[in-house]
């Protein structure tokens, strides 16, 4: 396991998807995807798209959010994947301010992978994505490296402050993996609470 740049004790906030998994109840303190019958609907019990998901916890009083996120999940995407999503088809949004922390995790066997917030490009992912992070600290150790960068069974946290409402991306910076698809967006939105993009997941108290 690589050192921790800084973890926080709780989570914060929003997000929406294409296509995700989640369901069932559980306390404010956890936000996420629900389960969805088709693209565009909230899941069955998940009344105006307020939802679950286990890797996403909030405090709203503290304005902060921590995301566990494991790439290689699943097989999904070749096993270049965040929590079982690629090809920007998820969106987690959190309020412009918020302390950030990033639990991650690499399942992918055969590959190391890398996670940051970067700015979403307007058209294709270049090979080797600019490993600048937009937000001081939301970035993983070398990033862009095939050996150096978090490598199966390894895992790393990081936390910062996302302090610029915007569209980015969090994308892994391995040369190739975001062109392929390696890449979810992360939007960070002014006052009044997150944006809807359906089905949109937001936090009871925003």
């Amino acid at each position: 396991m690589r050192p921790t740049q800084g973890i926080t004790s709780a989570l914060l906030l929003a997000l929406s998807a294409a296509a995700c998994g989640g369901g069932g109840e559980a306390p404010d303190a956890e936000i996420g995807a629900p389960e969805t019958g088709a693209p565009g609907a909230p899941g069955p019990g998940v009344p105006g798209g307020v939802g679950t998901a286990d890797w996403i916890q909030i405090d709203s009083a503290a304005n902060t959010v921590t995301l566990d996120i494991v790439a290689g999940e699943d097989a999904t995407n070749n096993n270049w994947n965040f929590n079982g999503h690629a090809g920007g088809n998820f969106t987690v949004e959190v309020p412009r301010g918020a302390t950030v922390t990033i639990n991650f995790s690499n399942n992918d066997a055969n590959m190391g992978h890398s996670i940051g917030v970067a700015n979403r490009p307007a058209g294709p992912w270049p090979a080797t994505p600019d490993p600048t992070p937009v937000f001081d600290g939301a970035i993983s150790s070398n990033p862009a490296s095939m050996t150096g960068s978090t490598m199966a069974g390894e895992s790393e946290t990081i936390t910062f402050t996302a302090d610029t409402a915007g569209e980015y991306a969090l994308v892994c910076y391995v040369p190739g993996h975001a062109t392929a698809g390696m890449w979810i967006n992360f939007n960070v939105v002014g006052g009044g609470g997150p944006s809807a993009t359906p089905p949109s997941i937001r936090s009871p108290a925003w």
